[in-house]
């Protein structure tokens, strides 16, 4: 990976372990287990003088050379090592030097990029520029000078991502299927990592639709292979994202179409430090900056949502939506989104009044901690909350973690229950002093970064004169700057959504769990010391 990223960037680091290793995920087969036997017998691995490995049975003491063990970017969703901090894995098909590799060995593979809210957002910052202006550039960038055939915003995806979400949650809701704690959020890679590898008992809980990252990758590979009469295969899609996790988000194989499993829907994604890294290395062939700013680029008086046509391809949907923004937090606002879609379907069934809705803010301890309710004349109908960083992730699977089988609860002392009945009742009187409880509401937004993806371990980080706070501070008044698209609004928009969704399903072969639906898998932890102990030598 590129050699800007160490310790010193990350918000999120959780040292990586000594081994780098190959484990079992839980739901590997028998007979995938027995591969792993040599045919010879017990063998045993040793490194020789030069440094290779040797492969000696333990019967006759015969030496088979052995080739080093390759890492894959999805072999890393099955290490223990580094919890969340993929960063620190060498993922070289994912580093912006690939992609220059790439440019210049094309091989017939036609280019198409997406860019995040966030990463424009940390541009804009950097440079000191609105982001219409960032767009513009970005667009030159890819377009007129890498030789893309195609750029989007990741809008679209992100407004089925945030669709499927609220719906789904809103049947579970109907259902009374959300009534022993809440439904987790899948969106943040770091987050899912962490909880496949640490906390698997709390998986059953993570949401399974996919982030905008994957839905936008999915859309975009089949939309401009249609539209250039290529197969998939050849179209190299690169994903611009906040958060280096998003690499191995990318990799997660997919279970719903075997036909397609060679071809994932982001080939390389690129955070916004590393794309100026890509430009500062290569220039001046790639420039994102014109030389001053009475440059032509800038000055253009097209109208953004004109350009935004002209570089998506022709059979993209919504182009009016396709950089916009979501209202609530800045990691896509799913908390704030549920409420919103859940108050507007009860005002279609009938029956309630707009005006007596509201939707309340309850603090946590921290910034990083929230909750939202969705009230109706005083009484709670819904409920949400968005939680940013470990320290408060951690707090939260903590409350969820299920009793061990076979004890029970213990006996409340008596007097300490009329203690707490008393404050509770203060706390009634007084709803200032409430505190938000995660692990009570229906639903969590949780993002492994404090703060959100605004602050993602790959945007641009402050100059050393400019404090981290007022720089992030900054980022946000930018992402703020971008065109608010309320779902919640435009009922008639979210069914228009979905109607598009399902046509695009029908006519590319595309069933809806293929393009909506992830997976999770608990890995499961080695139980030979020596193979933890080889592993640093991979």
């Amino acid at each position: 990976m590129s050699a800007i990223l160490s310790a010193d960037d990350l918000n999120d680091f959780i040292s990586p372990g000594v081994a780098c290793i190959k484990p079992l995920t839980q739901n590997d087969s028998a007979n995938d287990q027995s591969t792993s036997l040599n045919e010879n017998g017990e063998v045993e691995i040793q490194i020789d003088d030069q440094g290779n490995p040797l492969e000696i049975s333990q019967i006759d003491g015969k030496q088979s050379a052995l080739t080093p063990a390759q890492i894959s970017l999805s072999d890393c969703l099955a290490c223990l090592g580094c919890i969340t901090s993929a960063e620190e894995v060498l993922v070289a098909q994912h580093s912006h030097q690939e992609l220059v590799n790439a440019l210049e060995n094309r091989n017939g593979r036609v280019f198409v990029a997406s860019v995040s809210q966030q990463a424009r957002a940390s541009l804009a910052t950097a440079y000191n520029l609105t982001m219409d202006d960032v767009d513009k550039l970005l667009i030159n960038l890819f377009v007129h000078q890498m030789g893309f055939a195609y750029v989007v915003g990741t809008s679209l995806g992100r407004k089925l991502s945030l669709i499927n979400e609220a719906r789904g949650l809103i049947e579970k809701k109907e259902t009374g299927d959300i009534k022993d704690g809440p439904v987790l959020s899948s969106i943040c890679p770091g987050w899912v990592l962490y909880a496949e590898k640490t906390h698997p008992y709390v998986l059953p809980r993570v949401s399974t639709v996919k982030s905008p990252q994957q839905i936008t990758g999915c859309l975009l590979k089949t939309l401009s292979a249609a539209a250039l009469e290529v197969p998939k295969s050849r179209v190299y899609h690169v994903s611009i994202m906040p958060c280096f996790d998003k690499k191995l988000e990318s990799a997660r194989p997919e279970i719903h179409d075997d036909s397609e499993k060679a071809v994932p829907d982001v080939d390389c994604v690129l955070t916004a430090k590393e794309l100026i890294t890509l430009i500062e290395e290569q220039a001046p062939k790639y420039q994102l900056l014109p030389e001053d700013n009475t440059s032509s680029i800038l000055q253009i008086n097209t109208p953004m949502n004109e350009i935004y046509k002209r570089c998506a391809p022709p059979n993209w949907p919504f182009i009016e939506y396709s950089w916009s923004n979501d209202p609530g937090s800045a990691s896509g606002g799913y908390a704030y989104n549920y409420l919103q879609i859940f108050q507007e379907n009860l005002l279609v069934k009938g029956g309630y009044d707009a005006s007596k809705f509201a939707i309340e803010t309850i603090n946590g301890k921290n910034s990083d901690i929230y909750e939202l309710r969705l009230m109706y004349d005083g009484q709670k109908l819904a409920s949400s909350a968005v939680v940013n960083g470990f320290r408060n992730i951690q707090n939260l699977v903590r409350k969820l973690k299920p009793a061990p089988a076979g004890k029970t609860a213990v006996k409340s002392n008596p007097l300490a229950a009329r203690r707490r009945a008393r404050m509770a009742g203060r706390d009634k009187t007084d709803a200032a002093e409430e505190t938000a409880d995660a692990s009570k509401v229906d639903y969590v937004e949780i993002m492994a970064c404090p703060g959100g993806c605004i602050n993602g371990g790959g945007q641009i980080s402050a100059p050393a004169t400019v404090p981290e706070k007022e720089w992030i501070s900054e980022a946000l008044a930018k992402y703020n700057q971008v065109p608010m698209f309320d779902l919640s609004l435009h009922p008639n928009d979210i069914e228009s959504f979905i109607r598009w969704s399902n046509l695009f399903e029908q006519d590319y072969h595309i069933s809806n769990d293929r393009l909506f639906k992830t997976h999770f898998n608990a890995v499961e932890k080695p139980t030979d010391p020596a193979a933890i102990l080889v592993g640093s030598k991979w």
